[in-house]
């Protein structure tokens, strides 16, 4: 029986996959599926080139490791494809917190910059049914 839910998504954010190039993938979702892209973008926080491709109310964020880190340790590990699904939430947070306390695995303690703006965090996909999940907030992020 399902359980009152302690954290309440608002939407799915996006939907990411990895892949050894985004340019070749631009080929996929541009030219063949006709996505519009939002934005292409370097970033060295998190080590990684995205396009962010709108279909729909949903983004598609595909993502190239620019180097040495999590995502090319996922390429080289798994090879490309799907990596993680994000659920904008209230307040990441709370979200957080309701994860703990429900017993999921946490992998960022506290929120984050995301790559588009806001703020993100992680559950591992142990604790998810093999399937890692992101929550987002569009609150500014703001160092400690």
């Amino acid at each position: 029986m399902p359980h009152a839910p302690t954290t309440k998504a608002r939407k799915i954010d996006h939907v990411s996959f990895v892949v050894e190039s985004v340019d070749e993938a631009l080929r996929l979702y541009v030219d063949l599926l006709g996505l519009e892209v939002v934005k292409v973008e370097e970033s060295e926080l998190h080590g990684v080139k995205a396009a962010f491709l709108r279909a729909g109310d949903v983004m598609v964020e595909v993502i190239e490791p620019l180097g040495p880190g999590p995502i090319m340790d996922f390429l080289e590990k798994r090879g490309p494809g799907f990596h993680h699904l994000a659920y904008e939430v209230p307040d990441l947070e709370e979200g957080l917190a309701a994860a703990e306390a429900a017993g999921f695995r946490v992998v960022d303690e506290k929120p984050k910059p995301g790559i588009e703006g806001g703020r993100i965090a992680f559950l591992h996909p142990k604790s998810t049914f093999g399937a890692m999940t992101e929550m987002c907030d569009k609150k500014e992020f703001e160092e400690e």
